[in-house]
């Protein structure tokens, strides 16, 4: 089966996709996440390289992505739970610039954003196995690193 053209993104209440859903009159769609990168390659004081973000993407009804509003909220060597803490509460500013909004399973396009040098967005991953050549169809969502797969019905494995 072919990557669809929409990518099923399922809420679940108390994990990762919280904070998915629609906003607005105008029933756009969003997911906002708190979440960490590390360069491709960086010396062993890991802990200075580690980014944190508040990251919200929004879309239209279509899926399309609108604007993506990503906030550095420091690094892990500043004290990762004050800073984690200081994200969290700029994704709650964000969602409620948003007007109302409903936490639901959303639907949206592939879409790739740069924040700081590094990939955001939702990404065909797709790769051919070097063992056996078999094709495996992928989408990823970054940094998160959720990956959704066939039967695509918003289920991500972590």
């Amino acid at each position: 089966m072919a990557i669809p053209d929409k990518i099923k993104v399922s809420y679940l209440a108390d994990y990762h996709t919280e904070n998915v859903g629609r906003h607005g009159d105008d029933d756009g769609q969003f997911m906002a996440f708190v979440v960490a990168t590390l360069p491709e390659i960086f010396a062993s004081d890991w802990q200075k390289h580690k980014r944190w973000y508040a990251v919200l993407h929004t879309f239209d009804t279509d899926g399309h992505h609108v604007n993506t509003d990503a906030r550095f909220a420091g690094v892990t060597a500043d004290g990762e739970d004050q800073v984690a803490e200081r994200a969290w509460g700029w994704i709650e500013e964000m969602l409620a610039a948003l007007g109302p909004i409903t936490r639901e399973d959303i639907e949206v396009r592939l879409f790739s954003v740069q924040v700081d040098g590094r990939a955001f967005g939702l990404l065909d991953t797709s790769h051919i196995s070097e063992d056996d050549g078999t094709i495996y169809e992928t989408v990823t969502l970054l940094p998160n690193d959720f990956v959704f797969t066939d039967p695509w019905d918003g289920d991500y494995d972590t």
